[in-house]
C-alpha cells in the first residue's frame, strides 16, 4: 500500500502522542469542571503516555515493515518491556502512596502542608486500566493514521 511518499513514523508517533494528551486535557477537564493545562505535561492518567506512544510506534511499525522485520522485533521486546515495567511500577507505586496517603492524612491538623501532601499522594491518580487504553489508543491511531500519504 505504498503510493509515494508517506508520512514518516516519528511524525505519526508524536501527533498520536499529542492527540493522546489532548483527549486526557479534554477528559479530566471535563470531569474536574476546569480547564488544567498542567495536564498536558504529565504522563500518568488516562490514557497512558507511555502505553500510548508504544503501542502505536509498534503497530505503526508491522504496518510498514510486517512481522518479520528487524524492526517490529526491537519495537516489540521494547514495548513489552516498557509496558510491563510500567504496570509493575505503578502497582508497585499505587501501594506505596496508598500507604503513604493513609499516614499522612491521619496526621494531626498541622496547616495546609498535610493536606497538600496527601493530594499529591493520592493512589487513586494511575491505574493499570489506563494503561491498557492507552495499548489500545495508540494502535488504533496507527491503524487510523499509520499509512497516509504525504
Amino acid at each position: 500500500m505504498n503510493s509515494g511518499w508517506e508520512w514518516p513514523v516519528w511524525l505519526v508517533v508524536i501527533c498520536c502522542g499529542a492527540s493522546a494528551q489532548i483527549f486526557k486535557l479534554l477528559v479530566y477537564s471535563a470531569i474536574r469542571g476546569r480547564f488544567d493545562l498542567a495536564i498536558m505535561a504529565q504522563g500518568r492518567g488516562l490514557p497512558s503516555l507511555q502505553s500510548t506512544i508504544l503501542s502505536c510506534l509498534l503497530t505503526s511499525i508491522v504496518l510498514r515493515s510486517g512481522w518479520d522485520s528487524g524492526q517490529t522485533a526491537f519495537a516489540l521486546v521494547f514495548a513489552v518491556v516498557v509496558i510491563h515495567d510500567t504496570v509493575k511500577l505503578r502497582v508497585a507505586t499505587s501501594r506505596h502512596r496508598e500507604a503513604v496517603f493513609h499516614l499522612v492524612a491521619s496526621l494531626p491538623e498541622g496547616g495546609p502542608f498535610p493536606p497538600r501532601v496527601a493530594g499529591y499522594l493520592d493512589p487513586r491518580i494511575h491505574q493499570v486500566s489506563h494503561v491498557v487504553i492507552g495499548v489500545v489508543f495508540g494502535g488504533l491511531f496507527a491503524l487510523a493514521f499509520g499509512n497516509l500519504p504525504g
